[in-house]
Parts: C-alpha cells; structure tokens; sequence
C-alpha cells in the first residue's frame, strides 16, 4: 500500500516538472520571437515597357507596438514612384499596416527593388528595432518588335540580266538625251542674283508659336487628351530635332532616351524632364490613361520650360 502511494507521489511530481519546464519555454520561444511580421510583394514580376507595377509591403503587428515605414525618394529600385498610399486594418489585438508604391520604367532590363527596412518598438519605449523585407527582383520587356517575329522579309532577289550587246541606235539616242538636258540646263539656269536667301527662323520660336496654336485649340476642354498630348510631344520632339540635330521624331520614346543617356548638349536636369515628360505623354497616347485638365496644364508647362532653358543665349 505504502509502495503504492510513493508510484503515485513521484507520478504527480514528474508532471509538474514536465508543466514547468513546457511552460518555461514557451515563455522563452515567446520572448524571442519578434512581435511583428514583415513582407514585400509585386502584383507582376514580368511586365512590358510603360506598364504600371504595384509594389507593396504589408506589416502584421500587435496593437502595442509602433511602426514606421520607410521613406523613398521619387525612384525606387531604378523605377519611377508615379502614386502611393497606405492603409490600416485591425480591430483586436492585431494590426495589419499596408503601405503600396505604383512604379514604372521606360528603359528595358533587369531590375531590383531593395530591401525595404522596418521600424518598429513598443509603445512607450524610446529605442527603435529594424526588420528587413526580401529583395524582389523584376524584368521589363521591350515592346519593339524582336527579328524572330519579322515574318515580311522576303530573299533578296537576283540581279537583272542585261543583254550582252546594245544596238548603235539606243547610245545616240542616250547621247541626244544627254545633250539636250545639258542645253535646258545653262538656258534656264537662273542668274545668282535673283536668288532668295531665306533665313531660317529659330527652332525656339517655331516651337512657341505652335504652343501658342495648341493652346487656342482648346482640346483639354472638350477632353481631346489623344490629340492633345500627341500635338504637344511632336511639337517638343520637333524642337529637339531643329535645335540639336537630334532625330527624335524618327524614334520611339525608348529609343530616343537612349540615345540622349550620353549625349552631352542636354544637361542631367533637362535629360530628367525630357524623360519625365515623354513617359507622361506615352501614358496617355498608348495606354489610354485620362488626365485631368491639371496634369494637362502641367505637362504643357514642362514643355515650355525645356525649350526656354535649352533656347540659345542671347547678348543683351
């Protein structure tokens, strides 16, 4: 009987030390665990030139703890911020924080949007912790169209046979041609001095007076956004040609920021408004995005202060 008791008192004592010693760490796996959960995420990491990309890190944490997401500068991972905003959800003992970035790219390739760091500690206390989200890697396709996909080109055909030996008669009449044009020519040639020299005008005052005809037009009012921004970028692209030598009505937007990277007669702000400017231009024209009549005026104002900051300098 007495054996029997001590089976049972050594029984209850092993549970309540397995009891402790469960609960001893849990209590350290809990304090070693940190109280909020981090990530990062694309909506598209394949996408074409001019597509847009939502970009978005998502915090999942206790009410007590405080968070602060990073602040970015206008590019982000070598794309451009064009909108964002955060939002708040949570009615018990977690929160979830989204803070989203909506990102595009004009230029092809690989990309790599950074870690984004966290800040986060508890309310009340004056030190702030890090966390860190993972990298996300993107590619952007070009939209021109790749050799493979050239179904037009046909073989170069042979050359054209000739006969061997041409008639006497057909290298008089070739002679008789040949004279006649000869006379035609020193008979109506024109006297030097009744040549008219027109001067060219310059490209800055071509351009103003076609924005000055763009704004009569009045396409904003009537919500003419295709033709509106259309007659705007072919009036700056005209511009760039007949100031600079620069053959941009001849290339796509890509192409031609391309190769204006290295070229030095626009300086690194002008490249930077240039660029801005045709990506906003191409938003509407090819992916039918509407603006309003503010981001019109803006566009046409970005216009007009690349041709007068890249105008020739006048003496006073």
């Amino acid at each position: 009987m007495k054996a029997q008791k001590n089976k049972y008192l050594f029984l209850c004592l092993a549970i309540l030390a397995l009891i402790s010693v469960s609960g001893f760490a849990s209590e350290q796996g809990a304090s070693d665990k940190l109280p909020l959960e981090v990530s990062a995420s694309v909506d598209r990491d394949k996408v074409t030139i001019g597509d847009k990309i939502t970009y978005t890190i998502t915090v999942k944490a206790d009410k007590e703890t405080e968070i602060k997401f990073p602040e970015f500068a206008e590019n982000l991972g070598g794309f451009a911020i064009k909108d964002f905003g955060s939002s708040e959800k949570g009615w018990f003992k977690t929160k979830t924080y989204r803070q989203w970035y909506v990102l595009d790219t004009y230029t092809s390739g690989k990309y790599s949007i950074p870690r984004a760091t966290i800040k986060y500690r508890t309310k009340g206390q004056g030190q702030w912790q890090e966390v860190s989200t993972d990298e996300i890697n993107i590619e952007v396709e070009s939209i021109l169209e790749s050799a493979e996909d050239r179904q037009d080109i046909r073989e170069i055909a042979g050359p054209i046979g000739f006969p061997r030996k041409i008639p006497w008669y057909v290298w008089v009449f070739l002679a008789l041609v040949v004279l006649a044009a000869a006379i035609a020519f020193f008979l109506f040639k024109p006297k030097k001095s009744q040549d008219i020299l027109v001067p060219q005008r310059p490209a800055h005052k071509i351009a103003c007076e076609a924005l000055v005809a763009l704004q009569q037009k009045e396409y904003p009012r009537r919500r003419e956004w295709n033709r509106y921004y259309t007659e705007l970028s072919d009036i700056v692209r005209r511009y760039l040609e007949n100031r600079f030598n620069l053959r941009a009505p001849e290339m796509t937007t890509e192409e031609f920021l391309n190769s204006v990277k290295d070229n030095k007669v626009l300086s690194y702000e002008h490249k930077s408004l240039l660029r801005d400017f045709l990506s906003h231009c191409d938003l509407v024209k090819f992916a039918r995005y509407e603006p309003d009549e503010k981001e019109a005026s803006l566009s046409f104002e970005s216009a007009k202060r690349l041709i007068d900051q890249t105008k020739p300098e006048t003496n006073a």
